[in-house]
């Protein structure tokens, strides 16, 4: 329990360094999975969830392999965040996976959508690995955690 808080006032307060636009990707990320663990695995007694326009009750909403797949997506989440929050190299890829599939999933559908989609994911990219900011700043960990 100790090691859970210990993570979690990591993983909340290391956004100090990050470049600001960096922190706000990052603070969306990590403050994303509290809710859905909340509000979307707490047993709800009288809820109904749907699943492809079929209506579910809880216990099917984790039968159908649905629940336990949101769960450890979110888990994977905030994993990356602290990770991110640690100085772990990879996690700017995580970060980055993170939003380009979210980028990806709103634009799907259209031609326009995913020219746009590309754009945004290509100038995302950019400032992920060829910025200024975010290249010091796991300069700055790497040199800590060495």
């Amino acid at each position: 329990m100790r090691l859970l808080l210990h993570n979690f006032k990591i993983l909340f307060s290391s956004g100090k360094k990050m470049p600001r636009f960096f922190m706000f990707l990052y603070g969306c990320m990590a403050s994303a999975f509290i809710p859905i663990f909340l509000f979307g695995f707490w047993p709800w007694p009288s809820a109904t969830y749907e699943l492809n326009g079929e209506s579910l009750s809880y216990s099917d909403f984790w039968l159908s392999g649905f629940a336990p797949l949101a769960l450890m997506f979110s888990a994977l989440m905030s994993y990356v965040c602290l990770c991110c929050a640690i100085g772990k190299p990879w996690s700017r890829w995580g970060i980055f996976l993170f939003w380009a599939t979210v980028i990806a999933l709103m634009c799907y559908g259209s031609f326009l959508g995913a020219v746009i989609g590309f754009c945004l994911i290509g100038s995302l990219w950019y400032y992920f690995f060829k910025s200024v900011g975010v290249n010091r700043y796991y300069q700055e960990l790497s040199s800590a955690n060495t």
